[in-house]
């Protein structure tokens, strides 16, 4: 197959020429043969949906011969059709591949070339990049992705962000950028994601992105480099608590929680009456007590948080953190509480049963009494839908009196008993 364009230059000096918002067609230019081109255009729409995209791709190099400033429309339709192609060509290992993305690029220049470069066009571009052919092209993507991400994030998606950061660890890998780049670069994709998550759109997803994001900066996120780095940026504008907030969640997210900047930073991000901490900070602060096992502390600003928080997210974050606490002091009934508050029923279930069971070992005065313990945390095992290991149920299991020993109690096993210290009705079971 030959390419469809004789003209395959001027893609370095177009996409690095100027940057715009993308040309609107007010109406169709039908060109010098305005019959020809609308015959073509209905025929490579025509077969375009009905996704037979060999014979879409011959009636819209026709229509690109005939029209090629038609509208823009008719480069993104050119390169969604010769994507499909391509897809296609991958699935088969087809050696024409490489022809077929060369073609998409080609495409791609004669958009700029007819309606000049936008930064939506970069966007979209680096994107094919990525997915058709990074290990050649991650330069250049990195480039473009940069360019946008810096003047018109608006036209990123969260799998931008990914293609960027993959983009970012191939310039680090191969000297090409160095930390202090990929760190800024961070900064950028990081606030991207805040604005978004904050605003309701796709939360979840950019959620997901920013997990990703602050696994994958972990080459350059070394404390002593992140305390180098953000130290600068704190000193050099030092009552901007955007700033300071932001520097101080980077810290913390990156466990940098024991550095001298995050305990600088500590008790004015917490205590500025002007500028109220988020919830966000309150928990990222008791996320790094609970680590040094300053639970007390933790428990506070872990509540402080719950009270402030509109993001469901991280109040359930911070209810298994607090039910670990709970549990590791051995406040049964708190724990309890705590884990009634899970929004998931199977994982509250057994979050319950746990803490039920672990109460045996102070309120199992008898034989008899370890035995309720254990049915009424067995009940809620049932119901965790799996959660709770099949070893602990097993070993619970264990921990019941046999039908012979309720005999000797006149007990009759099925019967319902209170629990103590719980105060709960159960069913008696035995072990056998």
């Amino acid at each position: 197959m030959k390419k469809i364009f004789t003209f395959l230059l001027l893609t370095s000096v177009i996409l690095t020429s100027f940057s715009q918002n993308c040309f609107e067609a007010s109406k169709a230019n039908w060109g010098e043969d305005s019959l020809e081109c609308r015959k073509n255009v209905s025929l490579y729409s025509e077969f375009m949906k009905q996704k037979v995209f060999a014979d879409a791709a011959i009636f819209w190099t026709k229509t690109q011969k005939f029209c090629p400033q038609y509208k823009p429309n008719l480069y993104k339709n050119g390169i969604y059709i010769y994507k499909q192609i391509a897809k296609e060509k991958k699935k088969s290992k087809s050696p024409e591949l490489k022809l077929y993305v060369d073609t998409i690029y080609s495409i791609y220049d004669s958009w700029v070339l007819n309606f000049g470069n936008c930064d939506q066009i970069k966007a979209d571009l680096a994107a094919d990049i990525m997915a058709l052919d990074p290990s050649k092209g991650f330069p250049k993507a990195y480039s473009l992705y940069r360019e946008v991400f810096n003047k018109s994030p608006q036209f990123t998606s969260y799998n931008d962000i990914k293609y960027f950061v993959y983009a970012n660890k191939y310039m680090l890998k191969t000297k090409k950028i160095a930390c202090e780049q990929f760190l800024e670069n961070y900064e950028i994709l990081s606030t991207i994601c805040d604005q978004n998550i904050s605003k309701g759109n796709k939360a979840d997803k950019y959620s997901n992105v920013q997990a990703f994001l602050d696994k994958e900066i972990s080459p350059c996120a070394s404390c002593d480099k992140l305390e180098e780095i953000y130290t600068s940026k704190h000193n050099a504008d030092s009552e901007n608590m955007v700033l300071t907030k932001k520097i101080f969640e980077r810290l913390s997210s990156n466990k940098c929680t024991e550095s001298s900047l995050y305990l600088k930073l500590l008790d004015k991000v917490l205590n500025d009456p002007n500028n109220p901490p988020t919830a966000k900070d309150l928990y990222n602060a008791a996320v790094a007590n609970y680590k040094r096992k300053e639970f007390s502390k933790a428990e506070q600003r872990f509540n402080r948080a719950i009270n402030i928080a509109d993001d469901e997210n991280l109040k359930q974050k911070i209810y298994e953190i607090l039910y670990d606490i709970a549990f590791n002091k051995n406040q049964y009934k708190k724990a309890l509480a705590i884990a009634g508050k899970f929004a998931d029923p199977c994982a509250a279930n057994d979050k319950k049963a746990r803490i039920v069971a672990s109460s045996s070992s102070k309120y199992g005065t008898s034989a008899f009494n370890k035995s309720l313990i254990y049915c009424l945390a067995l009940q809620y095992a049932s119901k965790s839908c799996g959660k709770t290991s099949a070893n602990a149920i097993t070993s619970w299991k264990g921990q019941l009196l046999p039908k012979s020993e309720l005999i000797m109690l006149d007990i009759k096993s099925g019967s319902s008993q209170q629990v103590p210290f719980w105060g709960q009705n159960v069913e008696l079971k035995t072990r056998d």
